[in-house]
């Protein structure tokens, strides 16, 4: 099995699914070390030049024009939904490595009589895991595939990705985070929210007053933008874990089951020695 441990330079801070640690470490030489922050720094990279491909590729083929600048509609045929699926998986894969090493961090930082924090962020955890899976749903079921199961994707993902956003800034409060970093996710969590309010709030008005077929033009842009706005603003959450990641490691180990600690630690101890 792996098993791994979140661990600093001087102390152990915990045993956890996955281990991080900072840059000076003794660890098994057969260790994968994957830097948090380069990490976080490649799914947002992926990510972003993925729309901008999907984006670019179905303006050109005339697929995407004024007001249906939907991100959805970015990936709809192919070849852009192949690009699409392509970037987006590999950006989604990285999110729930993300937000474990961001679990570990306020885990940490939790004082044990608040149980409500440590149980949002837990679910913080798993939601990221939940988000992931929809945000792939979205990029492997487009909307001109199957519209229905494209839109229930899309909306577990919209609903999940908020609802981590707002847990993030109930966590920078009970764990007593400060920086640029706390101040850019209460930003982005209320641009989230706002968007995500009004993009619902337009659609609600949509269906009260109009019939789907007919209802105006002229609401479908603002729409579109307050959808661009609520994706910008999730990847702006994730953005700002850039600089609380500093010298952290997601490191992966193989042990034998039933192993303790102290046996593993002077395994590695050794080989570490052995290798010099």
């Amino acid at each position: 099995p792996v098993r791994c441990t979140l661990a600093t330079k001087k102390k152990v801070l915990g045993s956890y699914a996955l281990r991080a640690s900072h840059t000076q470490r003794m660890s098994s030489p057969h260790a994968l070390h994957i830097p948090a922050r380069p990490l976080t720094l490649f799914a947002l990279t992926v990510g972003l030049a993925t729309f901008v491909a999907s984006y670019a590729i179905s303006i050109e083929e005339g697929w995407i024009y004024y007001p249906w600048y939907f991100l959805s509609s970015s990936i709809n045929f192919s070849p852009a939904s192949n690009v699409g699926a392509q970037g987006l998986s590999l950006a989604l894969a990285c999110l729930p490595f993300l937000a474990f090493v961001r679990y570990v961090q306020c885990a940490e930082r939790i004082p044990e009589n608040f149980t409500l924090a440590a149980r949002l962020n837990k679910i913080s955890l798993w939601s990221a895991l939940i988000s992931a899976v929809a945000g792939q749903g979205v990029a492997s079921w487009q909307a001109s595939a199957n519209v229905q199961i494209h839109l229930v994707f899309a909306g577990v993902f919209f609903s999940f990705s908020l609802f981590i956003a707002l847990i993030q800034v109930y966590l920078d409060y009970r764990c007593k985070i400060t920086g640029w970093g706390k101040n850019l996710r209460q930003f982005n969590a209320l641009a989230a929210l706002c968007s995500l309010g009004a993009l619902g709030l337009t659609g609600l008005i949509i269906l009260i007053k109009y019939e789907v077929q007919n209802f105006p033009r002229s609401m479908v842009f603002p729409m579109a933008v307050e959808e661009l706005i609520f994706v910008g603003a999730v990847l702006g959450v994730y953005a700002t874990f850039i600089t609380d990641f500093k010298g952290m490691d997601i490191t992966l180990t193989v042990r034998k089951r039933g192993e303790d600690e102290d046996e593993v630690g002077i395994r590695e101890a050794s080989q570490s020695m052995n290798s010099v």
